[in-house]
């Protein structure tokens, strides 16, 4: 089947090779993006409620880092709050600004004082994975109290004077020193491992980090991210083709399979223990790829979405 790319796609990567100002792919107004407070402690709760359930975690992880945490670090703020003692921010490009994280630090401060819901309403109700509930999870033992509103004044004074006392953001990260091996108990992402080229070095940084016993959760995007009409239609793109798309934007998308994923993070001794897809069965099937994308499995190519967790045995 013939896919072409969307005309604003191929024209803002085509023009970006002469025009420096095309080269961004970050929006800031995502309502699912890290810009909103809401939206980080939804993923922080999402991700560390099926983390307790698939049994690698009794209570709050004591370092965590992030891969990508965009617009804020509002995800490890939210982890910070909760007990963490220690959060990495790791990106491409530093996109955070402290006056920024200070607003969405108040703002997760409150949802946690009233021990708000895990948000599933609204724009809220697109988000991937899927929780049996909503409610807040009544095992994290917060309230409020001096001591914790002391850690918030710690955090707060932190990320606005970038002290690193507790919050260290690297960006780019380019070297696997940036965190000190075996050091890490908590990996996350939302939608970023799609974005990474170096995916053998990234999940390579990743079984470096973490703890024996240690664990990261993913939530990776398969979608073509609106650059074609079909929701998978990246992987009918010629390689020609997508080199204009691509431009000289630092990333786009990787156009990796589940199964590449998988076979990387094996080889850098990463099991995975749990795994929930959101399948869609529309769109194209592997005959319709480029030749190359082909032998992509029929589950992959139904996969939209697939939230992942893996263990450093």
């Amino acid at each position: 089947m013939m896919t072409l790319p969307r005309f604003s796609t191929l024209a803002k990567g085509t023009l970006s090779f002469a025009v420096p100002s095309l080269r961004t792919v970050h929006g800031y107004d995502n309502p699912l993006g890290t810009a909103s407070a809401e939206s980080c402690y939804s993923i922080f709760l999402r991700h560390l409620t099926l983390l307790r359930r698939a049994g690698g975690m009794s209570g709050v992880p004591r370092v965590v880092a992030e891969i990508g945490p965009g617009s804020s670090i509002g995800v490890g703020l939210a982890a910070l709050l909760a007990g963490s003692e220690r959060y990495y921010g790791l990106d491409v490009v530093d996109f955070t600004n402290p006056a920024v994280d200070v607003a969405i630090l108040g703002a997760i401060a409150g949802l946690f004082r009233h021990r708000a819901p895990i948000p599933a309403a609204g724009n809220h109700s697109r988000r991937f994975p899927d929780l049996d509930s909503y409610s807040w999870p009544d095992w994290l033992d917060l309230g409020p109290s001096k001591e914790w509103e002391s850690k918030v004044a710690i955090v707060r004074k932190d990320i606005a004077s970038r002290s690193e006392r507790l919050v260290k953001i690297s960006a780019p990260w380019t070297d696997r020193a940036v965190i000190k091996g075996a050091s890490v108990d908590w990996i996350i992402s939302q939608s970023v491992l799609e974005h990474v080229d170096e995916l053998d070095g990234a999940y390579a940084a990743m079984a470096q980090w973490l703890k024996p016993g240690g664990y990261a959760s993913h939530l990776i995007d398969f979608s073509s991210h609106r650059m074609t009409d079909e929701w998978n239609g990246h992987w009918a793109i010629n390689d020609g083709i997508w080199h204009l798309m691509r431009g000289k934007r630092p990333y786009l998308i990787n156009r990796c399979s589940y199964a590449e994923h998988l076979k990387i993070a094996a080889a850098h001794g990463l099991t995975p223990i749990t795994e929930m897809r959101n399948k869609r069965f529309d769109g194209l099937i592997p005959e319709d790829f480029a030749p190359r994308f082909r032998k992509v499995s029929d589950e992959d190519a139904r996969s939209m979405m697939v939230f992942v967790i893996f263990c450093r045995m």
